[in-house]
């Protein structure tokens, strides 16, 4: 809430801080709300037992906002965390040809972008550019985002693709940005050094719209020393991209290596899993695919299925004069882990989009790069899938227990966000209110999209 007179005149601070803590003075002057705890409390209980805290375990870091309101502004202590500085919120708007972007405290528009037809966006895994495709235009626009840079929030390059230009992916180790091109069965790959198109690629693709990018297997995973996409077709099916180095001692095909035997019905929406390293990708489609045949399900009744790859030969795999024609999987066997459809422990109905929880994470430590990254690498808060929190292998960076799936016509009922839980078997959902009777979800009416901090 706006506060007035301000709790302190230098920093100028308008807004309460209800979870802030002076570290200083034994005991803290306030309460800090942001440690780990129990999230959900026990509303059933008697007495109740209100939520205490962080969904996390662990504390990896206290938050130290400024001391109590003050008029003398040597009695202003300082403080880690200013919340104005440096969060914006960028949100398409397609009618008017813009990028609105917002103020994510208070969501007032602090600038308009103009761009052609602003129809889908990735961010840089280093956050300073943004991506954004336009699809009746045949192009993808280029946006500072960088604070500190002197084109801040100014279009910095356009780049003419295929036709009909929809999802795209920035690859998180900073080496492509991949862009599906619907209107011709397309896929344009960018650059990351140079933002220009660098290879446009056709093979078994079939009105591509959607596609999600894996890091580079240097040090996890197989150790294929490649990294992975996995481009969405309009027909169900998902063709496989591998990376390069392609050519005479190379070791990738850089080309669609193939597609695996499943069918996703009525595809709308792919997304990385954050926690299985193996390329695993959360699909959003109709029709649960049955766990022993893997056929399709009805359409009409919502899915969400785990594809990833099972199993492979470890180790850079170098390519020879016959291989370097014929691209192929070369030993992985991809597979579907789980296919979670609708009922009492199910998808209220068909999702649209899911995101996950992101309130545990490494993102405080350095991006990995490679010797293929384009720049060097964000010292924090970059959307790499992996980082490196001490010696040994790398791990995921993200560690939901919960994914959010945006389902806008329910059963039964308006729009609602249904959650499951990643950890317990079968991923089933949570209730959400233990006030109503059976497995409930959170009411939004209209829902179609949800968002996390690493969603590409």
């Amino acid at each position: 809430a706006l506060s007035f007179p301000p709790l302190c005149v230098a920093p100028f601070l308008l807004g309460n801080e209800p979870t802030t803590v002076d570290h200083t003075i034994v005991p803290p002057i306030k309460t800090n709300l942001l440690a780990p705890g129990d999230p959900f409390g026990n509303p059933l209980s008697n007495p109740r037992v209100p939520p205490s805290g962080l969904l996390t375990p662990e504390q990896n870091a206290f938050f130290l906002g400024p001391s109590q309101g003050q008029v003398v502004l040597d009695n202003c202590n300082t403080y880690m965390i200013r919340q104005q500085i440096g969060h914006f919120l960028y949100v398409l708007d397609r009618q008017r040809g813009e990028i609105a972007v917002l103020n994510s405290n208070r969501m007032t528009v602090i600038d308009r972008i103009q761009v052609p037809d602003p129809t889908e966006m990735a961010m840089g895994t280093n956050l300073d550019f943004l991506a954004v495709s336009n699809q009746s235009a045949n192009s993808v626009t280029f946006i500072d985002i960088d604070p500190t840079s002197s084109t801040f929030h100014k279009v910095i390059k356009t780049v003419l693709v295929g036709k009909s230009p929809r999802g795209l992916s920035w690859q998180p180790g900073n080496e492509d940005i991949l862009v599906c091109n619907e209107g011709d069965s397309t896929l344009s790959i960018l650059s990351g050094f140079s933002l220009e198109v660098r290879k446009t690629v056709s093979n078994q693709l079939n009105k591509p719209f959607d596609v999600v990018t894996f890091p580079r297997q240097a040090l996890h995973s197989f150790l294929r020393n490649v990294y992975f996409a996995y481009i969405l077709n309009r027909n169900g099916k998902v063709a496989m991209f591998e990376s390069g180095p392609n050519g005479v001692n190379g070791w990738g095909f850089d080309d669609v290596i193939g597609i695996p035997p499943f069918t996703f019905q009525q595809p709308k929406a792919i997304q990385v899993d954050p926690i299985d390293l193996d390329a695993a990708a959360w699909i959003v489609h109709e029709g649960p695919l049955d766990p022993v045949t893997f056929e399709p399900g009805p359409l009409g009744e919502g899915a969400l299925s785990k594809l990833r790859i099972e199993s492979a030969l470890t180790g850079q795999i170098y390519l020879n004069s016959s291989s370097l024609l014929n691209p192929g999987f070369r030993d992985i066997e991809l597979g579907v882990q789980v296919s979670v459809g609708e009922g009492e422990s199910g998808l209220s109905g068909v999702p649209v989009d899911i995101a996950f929880d992101d309130q545990r994470n490494f993102g405080g430590l350095t991006n990995i790069f490679t010797t293929f990254s384009a720049g060097a690498p964000n010292p924090q808060n970059g959307k790499g899938q992996i980082r490196i929190p001490f010696p040994g292998p790398p791990v995921n960076t993200n560690e939901p227990q919960f994914m959010a799936a945006a389902v806008p016509n329910a059963n039964g009922g308006f729009g609602v966000v249904d959650m499951f839980e990643l950890a317990a078997a079968g991923v089933p959902r949570r209730d959400t209110n233990a006030f109503e009777a059976g497995t409930q979800s959170v009411q939004i009416p209209n829902v179609s999209v949800v968002m996390d901090y690493w969603r590409q």
